[in-house]
């Protein structure tokens, strides 16, 4: 069972420290959302390469080794490829079940945004509250010091 705690009863250095909290999970979702969507954009651009593949009339190519250095290549077939499934396992799908494996794997991917975004979206409301309540606390104490002055 989850506390409701009411932020206005917490001191100012509490605040603070929730605030940083909240940030660096921010700053971890973020992240996570921008690792997410890198993953998608090479999971598309192995759509287009097969595509790409498919609708070539030439049958050489350059194979790359590392991300710079290439060998030239020639393709023995264009319907059939090795897909990486995960952790290093390949099967070889036809063209179209290869595009859906990857299809499948964009969705997911996509499901997950969205996810992430939502906890993004609650992370900084709970953030903007905490400075709301900050910034009356510390107007609240700076009245305080002018009456006692």
């Amino acid at each position: 069972m989850s506390q409701k705690i009411d932020l206005n009863s917490l001191p100012p250095q509490q605040l603070v420290e929730f605030r940083k909290n909240i940030d660096q999970e921010i700053n971890h979702f973020t992240q996570s959302l921008q690792a997410l969507q890198t993953a998608q954009t090479k999971l598309k651009d192995c759509i287009t390469s097969i595509n790409n593949l498919e609708n070539s009339k030439q049958n050489d190519l350059l194979i790359p080794l590392t991300s710079s250095l290439y060998i030239p290549g020639k393709t023995v077939t264009k319907q059939e490829f090795l897909v990486d499934i995960g952790t290093g396992y390949y099967v070889s799908k036809s063209s179209d079940d290869a595009k859906k494996v990857y299809d499948k794997k964009i969705k997911k991917l996509d499901e997950d945004g969205k996810k992430l975004k939502d906890i993004l979206i609650q992370k900084n409301e709970i953030l903007n509250g905490i400075n709301l309540i900050l910034r009356k606390k510390v107007i609240e104490m700076e009245k305080n010091n002018e009456q006692q002055q």
